[in-house]
């Protein structure tokens, strides 16, 4: 049997599970390559514990946001102009308050007022805070939406950027 032959006959003895394997694990190779790729500038888990945020809500009062020893905390950075929030947003609704606390941050937005409607047009009822252009740095926001997830002592335990189903979203907040 030529040499030609024989690879022939090695690669009809794959079963097709095991290229169905093959090509599961070159997927998930590409995705994780590319979730690297985007969150390559954002903060990680050695930039230590986050200091307390204050934050001025929609209604206008200032919000002290720190660590909450019950639960892990998820910021949520968003852009009213952006699509890809206005179709991942209405997925922080369906995560237990009880067990992960949701802040949405605005930000590169022109008003208060771009807010509220981008909130009514997607009937979003999430805590929302007005974010600034220093908190916008401090957090290396640059691509929307930008997720953090802070542990009980609001250390940074998971970070990604772009759409994130509500399934994505609970085992980023484990």
């Amino acid at each position: 049997m030529s040499e030609n032959q024989s690879e022939v006959l090695a690669r009809k003895a794959w079963p097709a599970w095991a290229k169905w394997v093959r090509d599961v694990l070159f997927i998930l190779f590409v995705f994780l390559a590319v979730d690297a790729w985007h969150t390559r500038d954002m903060l990680d888990g050695d930039s230590g514990a986050i200091s307390e945020l204050i934050l001025v809500s929609l209604e206008g009062d200032v919000t002290r946001i720190g660590p909450d020893a019950e639960r892990p905390t998820l910021l949520y950075f968003f852009a009213p102009w952006c699509s890809v929030c206005r179709l991942s947003m209405g997925n922080l609704e369906s995560l237990n308050e009880a067990t992960v606390r949701v802040v949405a941050i605005a930000l590169d937005y022109a008003n208060q007022t771009e807010v509220e409607q981008f909130l009514k047009d997607i009937d979003v009822q999430v805590p929302t805070y007005l974010g600034t252009n220093e908190l916008k740095q401090r957090f290396a926001v640059k691509a929307y939406p930008s997720y953090y997830v802070l542990d009980e002592d609001f250390e940074i335990q998971g970070r990604t950027v772009g759409y994130s189903t509500t399934l994505g979203l609970w085992l980023r907040t484990l």
